[in-house]
């Protein structure tokens, strides 16, 4: 027994040093750390740790005295370094840990902090703690000339707000728990992203929250009655206080009685829907009531997303939770708007309220649902690995005719898919009897378990001919946890009555929804949807700006020209939304804008060389503006010495591994070319790939690292005929032809799964991997590319660049006025605002890849996350765009897809000639030469 005790604590995951990356990969869930302490007693302790009284910290902290009102000392902690407090515990058990902070002003993002215990992290969740910032409405809804609403901006709002550490992911609904033995210890925060105000940190059990049968049992007792008062009406769209700036009105016209409605203009009347789905995401209402007494609180709602399931949220009144059912209150699918009292679906809850004001909070969490998505999320976890396993040794495309031997080869794994297919099993049965019937949410679970149960039946039969559908569900599998693990609501409004009350009407009558989709038919062959105009009644002629993205990015900008440039400047801005290919056709009909925004690095050359863009380098201020921006993305939009747009958006290629996978094979992250030949094999030889881009910007990277350019010095001629192109164009060719590398192949997927554990792509690919492959979070990271080493000892990491841009046309009929607005939407408050708005509509998929370097560091990214950006951003390097250049991209294509059939690199040759020419003639239609 002691000989088995020994070797259960030998290979039990251990807790890792804040210090120490690779332990931190290897850290055991806080579902293992559960049973690891499981029968131990709750802490019966309550310490409270005044942040001033810290025992050691990081360089990057300040001590406030008397901070926004609150008395003592008060510690600031910035986005990097540690602190840490001493505590004596008296007594050993699980406890809780909660702070007093202030969310002083950041970059806008969620607070993340890693807690350590004793210097070392005591499971996985521990390195990932939110602590929420404060966003009102900076304004009331307002309306433009036109009679629609206009979305109030959003603000921060930070004030002192105690906080009991959870799992940002929701999947345990009660706070974090932390075993402390009696005696002394530290507890500590590690900084990830964000600065904060710490004032004191609490070590304690919370309590555990009475039943509403017990509070109905004290309400009784203590003779509370029904209160005599008439219903108070709370608009959603009218908050106090949210989590998130993305919590923000929203328009539904779905519903004649939506509050406010109108048939033809736009009303910002609810909110939630898309953006108010993740754990954690918070609304605050005040109200006040008239009257001591019981009330019942309805809701109207529409909950269309989630067919077959439910949503939950959080209710706390006055802060806190009033009973242990308002934790996870359900709010039902339907097709249609519905109104309900809060209620666990036989009653409705009473609440008691004291006259006086208020505050209603409703916050997201997944309630029972919380146990389900955690064992998916494990099984998926182990399914990956059951993947690697097999990979490794049939490859991505199995022989169907091989006995591979998996019996002898894998039995774990085999073993492991049994007890995956009884878990999804299980799973599958328990959310039917949470939700009450087997919807198409179960379908996919029993699906991969049949699958795995076919699997173990026969290996050999049925594992190299089921691999591929089996990737394709293991995908599909995270896929399914986000979509569960999302809890979207649409609210109208709340109404605070006596329980006695009728519910209002969810829906309008027949004759009323007919009489307002009728008049909202006839008004829409009035409206002009494509015109963003600003305020009416100008006197001065508007500067007309077009873009072609979609429409959420160019109210965004409306709205900032409206409250910001308009009111600054002076100037009036008709912004129009166009279609794709439009603008061209227009410019050639003279009936194009002043300025354009959004062209792809290929136009502002091409409208420069048919006389349509008007060379900006001479106009006031140039030279400040352009400093806002790396040189290298400035170079696309130069000809003949001038330059004809500004940059908006600038991204180039990153290197990202998986660093559990790299970890598992003993192999390092490759920082020369040298180190990354040697890493293939490594990474064959477990029958995983590497990813490599096989476009014109694979051969970039060896070109550009090499010293050398796409084109001669006067652009007049490429240099594929060049040594260091053939040797560039020879070293991209080798690595699809020698080393097998995969041409085509999507490398957000591949990377997921970890078939691809390592590759070369856009840095903008970090959006995807953030925000649909959670289940991957802290085991991956994206660095500088590999560099080649130069003859005096450097390394040169350099990579080429894209981007878009904004120009003015020739014909713009005041430039002065549209240079300004070209300098106002470059500038750094604008895209960090910019940048801002859209994470705020579209979530993390959205980062913007500003060119203005300023900007990008107000984006939050975690401290090491910009260094690495801005490390390879040094090294980025512009493609200039010449006359007949795009003929350069399309032989290069050509040669590359000859060349991996042929295995012969000089096909790069065959084209330089025909190149040449086009860029000759080219330049020759355009009298350059």
């Amino acid at each position: 027994m002691a000989l088995g005790l020994g070797l259960l604590a030998f290979m039990w995951p251990s807790p890792a040093s804040a210090d120490d990356d690779g332990l931190l990969v290897k850290l055991p869930s806080y579902r293992d750390y559960l049973k690891q302490h499981e029968g131990k007693p709750a802490g019966g302790a309550d310490i409270v740790l005044k942040a001033g009284d810290y025992a050691k910290a990081g360089a990057d902290i300040e001590i406030y005295d008397d901070y926004e009102g609150m008395e003592g000392e008060s510690v600031y902690t910035g986005e990097s370094g540690s602190i840490e407090w001493e505590v004596d515990v008296p007594e050993s058990g699980m406890y809780n840990i909660e702070v007093l902070y202030y969310p002083v002003l950041g970059k806008g993002n969620a607070i993340e902090r890693m807690v350590t215990i004793d210097g070392q992290v005591p499971y996985n969740e521990a390195k990932y703690i939110h602590l929420s910032r404060i966003w009102k409405d900076m304004n009331e809804i307002g309306r433009d000339f036109k009679g629609n609403d206009l979305r109030p901006k959003q603000t921060e709002a930070p004030r002192w707000r105690k906080e009991t550490l959870q799992d940002m992911l929701g999947y345990y609904n009660d706070p974090l728990l932390f075993y402390l033995e009696k005696g002394q210890h530290t507890v500590g925060f590690e900084s990830v992203r964000e600065p904060v105000v710490l004032n004191t940190v609490r070590v304690y059990k919370a309590e555990e929250l009475k039943s509403y049968e017990e509070v109905k049992a004290e309400y009784e007792a203590q003779g509370y009655e029904e209160a005599e008062a008439e219903t108070i009406k709370i608009q959603a769209q009218n908050t106090y206080e949210k989590s998130d700036n993305t919590l923000y009105p929203i328009a539904d016209r779905s519903s004649a009685i939506t509050e406010p409605q109108d048939p033809s203009k736009l009303r910002l009347n609810s909110i939630g829907g898309d953006k108010w789905k993740m754990p954690g995401q918070w609304i605050t209402y005040k109200f006040t009531v008239e009257e001591d007494g019981l009330y019942k609180i309805a809701s109207r709602f529409k909950q269309n997303k989630l067919a077959g399931m439910y949503v939950n949220r959080k209710i706390m009144l006055d802060g806190a939770v009033p009973f242990k059912e308002a934790g996870a209150v359900k709010f039902n699918y339907g097709r249609n708007w519905q109104v309900e009292a809060l209620g666990d679906g036989e009653r409705e809850f009473a609440f008691y309220l004291e006259a006086g004001e208020h505050e209603l909070t409703m916050e997201v969490t997944l309630g029972e649902l919380a146990e389900v998505l955690n064992r998916v999320d494990d099984s998926l976890v182990k399914l990956n690995g059951i993947y690697r396993q097999v990979l490794m040794i049939t490859g991505t495309e199995p022989d169907l005719y091989r006995d591979y031997g998996f019996e002898k080869l894998i039995p774990e794994a085999i073993a492991s898919m049994k007890e995956q297919a009884a878990a999804l099993r299980q799973v599958s049965a328990d959310m039917e009897a949470l939700v009450g019937q087997k919807g198409e949410n179960m379908v996919l679970l029993d699906k991969i378990a049949f699958q795995l149960e076919q699997m173990v039946k026969d290996p050999e039969a049925n594992i190299a001919k089921t691999f591929t559908p089996f990737k394709e569900n293991v995908g599909a599998l995270g896929t399914w946890i986000l979509t569960v693990g999302e809890q979207p609501l649409t609210v109208d409004y709340m109404s605070v009555m006596p329980p006695s009350e009728k519910l209002p009407k969810a829906e309008a009558s027949f004759w009323k929804r007919l009489a307002f989709e009728f008049t909202a038919f006839l008004m829409s062959f009035f409206a002009d949807y494509n015109t963003l105009s600003a305020d009416g009644g100008q006197a001065e002629e508007p500067i007309e700006v077009w873009l072609s993205s979609g429409r959420d990015q160019s109210q965004i900008i409306r709205e900032m020209i409206n409250d910001t440039f308009t009111p600054e400047t002076g100037i009036q801005v008709k912004l129009k939304l166009i279609p794709d290919n439009t603008l061209l056709p227009s410019v050639l009909a003279g009936i194009g804008p002043d300025v354009a925004m959004g062209n792809l690095a290929a136009e502002p050359v091409q409208y420069a060389l048919r006389s349509a863009a008007e060379p900006i380098d001479r106009m006031p201020g140039y030279e400040e503006i352009a400093a806002r921006f790396h040189a290298s993305s400035l170079v696309p939009y130069e000809l003949e010495g001038r330059i004809y747009a500004l940059p908006e958006t600038q991204s180039f290629p990153m290197l990202f591994y998986r660093k559990d996978i790299l970890q598992e094979l003993g192999l390092e992250v490759p920082t020369t070319w040298e180190q990354f030949y040697k890493l293939i094999p490594e990474i064959q030889k477990q029958n995983m790939q590497i990813g490599f881009p096989q476009d014109i910007s694979g051969l970039q990277i060896f070109l550009y690292q090499n010293g050398a350019e796409l084109y001669n010095a006067q652009r007049s001629k490429s240099t594929l005929g060049d040594d260091a192109t053939i040797e560039a164009f020879q070293k991209q060719t080798e690595l699809f032809t020698t080393y097998k590398f995969p041409r085509d192949y999507d490398f957000a997927n591949r990377f997921r799964t970890g078939e691809m554990p390592i590759g070369i792509a856009d840095y903008t690919t970090y959006n995807q991997l953030i925000a649909f492959a959670p289940e991957i979070r802290g085991l991956w990271e994206f660095v500088p590319l590999p560099g080649t080493v130069m003859a005096d000892g450097t390394l040169n990491r350099a990579t080429p660049s894209t981007g878009t841009a904004i120009m003015m046309m020739k014909d713009a009929a005041d430039k002065d006025k549209a240079w300004r607005y070209m300098d106002w939407w470059t500038s750094a408050e604008t895209q960090s605002r910019f940048g801002t708005e859209m994470e705020a509509i579209l979530g993390k998929a959205a980062k913007q890849a500003t060119a203005n370097m300023e900007a990008l560091n107000n984006m939050p990214w975690t401290k090491t996350e910009y260094d690495h950006l801005m490390t390879q951003w040094s090294f980025a390097t512009g493609t200039p765009e010449v006359p007949g250049g795009y003929y350069v991209t399309r032989n290069i294509g050509f040669a590359s897809a000859l060349a991996y059939t042929n295995a012969d690199p000089e096909t790069l040759l065959d084209y330089v000639k025909e190149v040449d020419d086009e860029i000759t003639r080219k330049r020759r239609e355009f009298k350059l030469e």
